[in-house]
């Protein structure tokens, strides 16, 4: 796996690490995401990142800066430094501890509240993850994957459009909260690199560039194939609490 690949792997979690828990606003973690992916041409940004290497990477950046066209001053240095501590803090951080420690908590009060009939709390369960009840609904509503049409369900993921962590125990059970998606847009739309507006047309991050789109064959034409006022207050949610600005 190339240097890029591995820091593309981690920037949706980089994102939201930001976001989430580092009280950045949006616009600037994703600034702080693209100078990231801008030096992971170049460097390993995963892991074994240390001070020192991210010193020595600033080091040699301050070579390269005169010799081309963009992030070409010393605030870009800065900007690089600020970036780099960040990305820092989030490998080592229990980010994802605390992402899967959140779902087992819900899980638990789900199992443990005393006014859900045990039914109801096997199907609040199993729409974690994409299963019961939950999934039969989007299928007999959807018939086919949302944005494609693909009728091959059994290969379909049923996916949540306001996150089950999010949601209240009626909302993880509604089928206008899901959407039936071939693997391929259910990433992208599960890490938020993909979202759609009030009219059902896709939006794409910037953080997906225009290469990156084309090798996985998304257009600017796909749309979801319906929608209803009852998925608008949960697409709103995914848009501005999940999607990559």
């Amino acid at each position: 796996m190339s240097n890029l690949e591995k820091y593309t792997d981690l920037q949706a979690d980089f994102y939201h690490y930001m976001v989430k828990f580092g009280g950045i606003a949006k616009k600037t973690s994703g600034d702080y995401v693209t100078r990231m992916k801008f030096l992971a041409h170049d460097y390993s940004l995963d892991e074994t990142l240390t001070k020192e290497k991210i010193d020595e990477i600033l080091r040699q950046e301050d070579f390269k800066r005169q010799e081309r066209s963009v992030y070409t001053s010393k605030k870009s240095l800065s900007d690089f430094r600020a970036g780099l501590n960040k990305f820092l803090a989030f490998i080592n951080s229990d980010y994802h501890k605390r992402i899967a420690d959140s779902i087992i908590t819900e899980i638990k009060a789900v199992e443990n509240d005393n006014t859900i009939k045990m039914t109801e709390k096997d199907s609040i369960v199993k729409s974690r993850i994409g299963q019961g009840i939950f999934r039969k609904g989007l299928i007999e509503y959807w018939h086919g994957c949302a944005i494609s049409q693909c009728p091959l369900t059994w290969m379909l993921i049923a996916s949540h459009i306001k996150p089950w962590r999010d949601a209240d125990n009626q909302e993880r059970l509604d089928a206008y909260n899901g959407l039936l998606l071939l693997p391929n847009y259910d990433k992208l739309f599960d890490l938020g690199y993909i979202s759609f507006n009030s009219k059902g047309k896709i939006m794409y991050s910037r953080l997906l560039d225009k290469f990156d789109r084309e090798t996985i064959g998304l257009t600017n034409n796909l749309h979801l194939v319906k929608l209803e006022e009852q998925h608008l207050k949960y697409l709103k949610y995914h848009n501005d609490n999940c999607f990559l600005l």
